[in-house]
């Protein structure tokens, strides 16, 4: 329970107005507009807290505490992706509140998150005689959902100046209500903690040959062969328990139950059951294999005419525990014997696995506990890390903490998961008072 008072209806009014700014990438001006509403809406953050612009488009603010050898970082990014408003059953940039939510593009992906932090500091910077204990830094990318560039330049200044956080929080996880038929000891509801992140690569594939056309065919074209390629990449990845998802397993074993517990610690199960329980979840093999899919292709030019050259791009998600270049090594190998040019156009390797102890941990943890507690059936909320298989900008953040949690402070229903980056994005009021809750506890370290 948070012991302070704000007022609730002014943040929601804030939230609704950053909401109706249009930050999707290429729209310099409403950049602009953002940070001067931000400094605006935020009279104390812009009167006792330092501003740096860092990057393109980066925002850092630092709220000196009492101990400066110890610091904090909440991270966030105002960037969002383009919406159809013909698609939306409210104007994607309205910032309309109605239904018991707060509609628009950003209110999940996240602007949520980087307007509860700001709410949340502006109320304990009005708290008269509040000082944190330790340095609060508010970090805040404006181009994560495009290159992330604004997260490695905050990052390298912070390693430049020496601050190692013991917290670092972005987005990722958030508190999911379980099936009744798992609801034992653990609660209803758990809390899920990202404490790594997949890999990532764009690889290229080029095939080359005798086009033509199409009244005399030839039999192997360069059609054939990136097709031939789309068919050998369907699953070449073996599934494989790595540090993440073993941690993972074992908070769950922890929480829900011996049987959960033998099956991930056999071999032998995992080998017989593991790739029968992928084809019936994906989500399981997302979370235990490397996984990629052909994402563009290009290379015709006319309906009647074959072409000599067809281009290929596939997207890989890289599995904790693995390396970029092995990973390139598999594609190659499965495509042994085509005649196709394999090129790595970009990658980044799997994160760093953070730990699962220490002040951070047990900082993020109490407010988890303190936030979503105990439910009206008296059960209470399980907390389980687990390995995030998107991106997120604290990937950028790894040399300078082991303490990375990406957790998205809200119950995410499935509606509103599948709104992020689609139709409809909104979030609960309840869930928006929560969140703020939940960082006002963070920054009180109570």
């Amino acid at each position: 329970m948070v012991i302070m008072m704000y007022n609730f209806d002014k943040s929601l009014s804030r939230f609704s107005r950053l909401l109706k700014i249009e930050t999707v990438a290429g729209n310099d001006g409403e950049f602009v507009k953002f940070r001067e509403v931000l400094k605006e809406l935020y009279p104390n953050i812009a009167k006792n807290c330092k501003l740096e612009r860092i990057g393109d488009s980066g925002l850092m603010y630092k709220w000196k505490g009492k101990n400066s050898s110890k610091a904090i970082v909440l991270m966030s990014h105002y960037d969002v992706v383009p919406a159809s408003p013909e698609q939306w059953d409210k104007p994607p940039f309205s910032g309309e509140i109605s239904g018991g939510a707060i509609w628009g593009r950003g209110a999940i992906d996240t602007k949520c998150t980087l307007c509860a932090v700001m709410e949340s500091v502006e109320a304990l910077l009005g708290v008269q005689g509040f000082i944190p204990d330790f340095d609060v830094y508010m970090c805040f990318g404006g181009d994560e959902e495009t290159a992330g560039n604004d997260a490695v330049a905050i990052a390298t200044v912070l390693r430049r100046r020496g601050v190692k956080p013991f917290l670092i929080i972005d987005e990722g996880g958030a508190v999911v209500q379980l099936p009744q038929k798992l609801q034992k000891k653990g609660g209803g509801r758990v809390a899920l903690i990202g404490i790594a992140e997949k890999g990532y690569m764009d690889v290229e594939f080029i095939a080359k040959g005798r086009g033509g056309h199409t009244s005399l065919p030839v039999i192997h074209s360069p059609l054939v062969t990136i097709s031939e390629v789309i068919r050998r990449l369907k699953n070449p990845f073996k599934p494989t328990i790595s540090t993440p998802v073993r941690i993972m397993g074992a908070a769950i074993a922890n929480q829900f139950g011996f049987k959960i517990k033998v099956a991930l610690r056999s071999t032998l199960l995992r080998r017989i059951f593991m790739p029968k329980l992928i084809r019936v979840v994906p989500e399981v093999g997302a979370l235990t294999q490397t996984t990629g899919a052909i994402t563009l292709i290009s290379g015709g030019s006319a309906a009647n005419v074959i072409p000599e050259e067809v281009r290929a791009v596939g997207n890989f998600r890289v599995i904790s525990g693995t390396t970029v270049d092995e990973t390139l090594g598999i594609i190659k190998k499965a495509l042994r014997g085509l005649d196709v040019e394999v090129n790595l156009i970009e990658s980044l390797e799997p994160s760093k696995t953070s730990r699962v102890d220490g002040d951070g941990w047990d900082a993020l943890n109490s407010a988890i506990v303190s936030t979503w507690g105990v439910e009206e059936d008296g059960k209470g909320i399980a907390v389980v890390p687990y390995l995030m298989i998107a991106r997120s900008d604290s990937r950028f953040y790894s040399d300078i903490s082991d303490s990375i949690y990406r957790f998205s402070p809200m119950v995410m229903t499935k509606i509103e998961r599948n709104s992020i980056h689609g139709v409809n994005e909104r979030i609960s009021v309840e869930n928006f008072r929560k969140m703020i809750e939940f960082y006002i506890l963070i920054v009180r370290n109570k």
